[in-house]
């Protein structure tokens, strides 16, 4: 069955055919269970209520009871995050007729409809020169929501009947995604009109009239292992077996040398000189080369995986599946694989804080500032583009922070400023 964005339809019906959808996507069983269970206590409450039919005001209201208030969309609580992850999915079916895969840069195809498909797909050509691979995948996603909006839309025929109400709508229907989907929606559609509008395809200046939102993303303390737990973490790979002797590489890769994982899992066997001792990669996020040290420990371990563990199969990346496909790894693998070690060891983790291998990244930053490491030698560690973004480890750095405190002085009880001083 297949949904138009003007037809009625049961919440029972939507239920089932967004759960099969989940279901073809391969989401994990436990997944399936939290949004079983979310579209269940959406489906009571809608019976509560003597509804039988889904609209969007009904997904709103269900949220506001079961989450508090959505007056606040930065709260950590997770119930409101795992609730409106689906009915965001449910939302989704209703108006696309279709869900977002779990692994959205692995999907294939993307679909732009109506008469903004060949402005789009010349958008994407010039970004496409400068930006990276999974950057341009994320804006396939969001243009391809807002080209199916506008192509529901009767009025909208050509380009140029394009409005600000027209984008104002589809910006207030994608106010069921979390707040930093929201943000890249909304970022992503002014920077396609904008090149429109600097390309003569669109002359009304409609951009400027676009709404900003702010980004809501914390970046002033960020999460790290402390030096001990990351030797705790280490420890807790045997190294008595293929998998473990993959899993001890990829983490030092994150732990010594600061390596995302997204470009740990992306990395070849021509990414490494061993004559140099250097590791070289366009990095996955950002397109940007870096050229990195090969450090002793982080080399003997690689070659202990390939020589004593990787499958003999003629796939260019170094980490591989365990069993058949003998494909490359994802990203979000790593991150459970980190996890997984993290509960070995016993490393108890805060609720809220971040503990993937990221985590192992800012710790390397952490350790390198308590070692007085210079922040732009840090920041070709990491290869942030800017000293900026590498600064917000300072915060982190806290004994070493404490060093430079000044000590206050006693003033004698006696003492009476001057005059200029007191009239300040």
């Amino acid at each position: 069955m297949e949904l138009s964005q003007k037809q009625i339809i049961t919440i029972g019906r939507l239920i089932d055919i967004t759960y099969q959808k989940l279901e073809d996507l391969d989401y994990s069983k436990e997944s399936l269970k939290q949004y079983r269970y979310s579209f269940k206590l959406f489906e009571e409450y809608a019976i509560k209520n003597d509804l039988e039919y889904y609209t969007r005001e009904l997904a709103l209201s269900f949220l506001e009871v079961y989450c508090s208030s959505l007056s606040k969309p930065d709260t950590d609580n997770y119930t409101f995050k795992a609730r409106k992850r689906a009915v965001a999915k449910l939302d989704e079916m209703y108006q696309y007729n279709t869900v977002s895969s779990k692994k959205l840069f692995s999907r294939k195809e993307y679909i732009f409809e109506g008469c903004l498909k060949e402005s789009i797909e010349l958008y994407l050509l010039y970004q496409e020169k400068i930006l990276s691979y999974a950057r341009i995948k994320s804006i396939k996603l969001y243009l391809e929501r807002f080209s199916a909006y506008i192509a529901a839309i009767p009025d909208v025929k050509m380009q140029t009947d394009l409005n600000i109400e027209h984008i104002l709508g589809f910006i207030e229907k994608s106010s069921i995604y979390t707040h930093l989907t929201m943000y890249a929606t909304i970022t992503c559609v002014r920077k396609y009109i904008q090149f429109l509008e600097d390309n003569s395809i669109l002359m009304k200046n409609l951009s400027r009239s676009i709404p900003r939102i702010p980004k809501k993303r914390d970046r002033s303390f960020v999460k790290a292992f402390t030096k001990e737990e990351t030797t705790l973490l280490l420890n807790s790979i045997t190294n008595d077996n293929s998998k473990e002797r993959r899993d001890y590489a990829m983490i030092l890769l994150a732990a010594r040398v600061g390596l995302r994982s997204s470009d740990i899992v992306n990395l070849k066997f021509n990414n490494i000189n061993w004559e140099t001792n250097q590791i070289s990669i366009k990095q996955q996020k950002t397109n940007s080369p870096a050229t990195l040290p090969l450090l002793k420990d982080v080399g003997e371990a690689i070659i202990n995986y390939i020589k004593n563990g990787r499958p003999n199969v003629a796939n260019q990346h170094i980490f591989i599946r365990e069993n058949p496909p003998y494909t490359q790894l994802n990203a979000s693998s790593l991150y459970m694989i980190v996890d997984g070690y993290l509960k070995r060891a016993k490393i108890k983790i805060p609720a809220g804080k971040k503990h993937g291998p990221h985590a192992l990244r800012h710790s390397l930053a952490t350790l390198l500032l308590e070692n007085k490491i210079p922040i732009t030698t840090i920041k070709e560690i990491l290869s942030h583009k800017s000293t900026q973004t590498t600064k917000i480890y300072l915060k982190v750095a806290q004994t070493q922070l404490l060093q430079c405190a000044l000590e206050v002085p006693i003033l004698n009880k006696n003492y009476t400023p001057c005059k200029e001083v007191a009239d300040v």
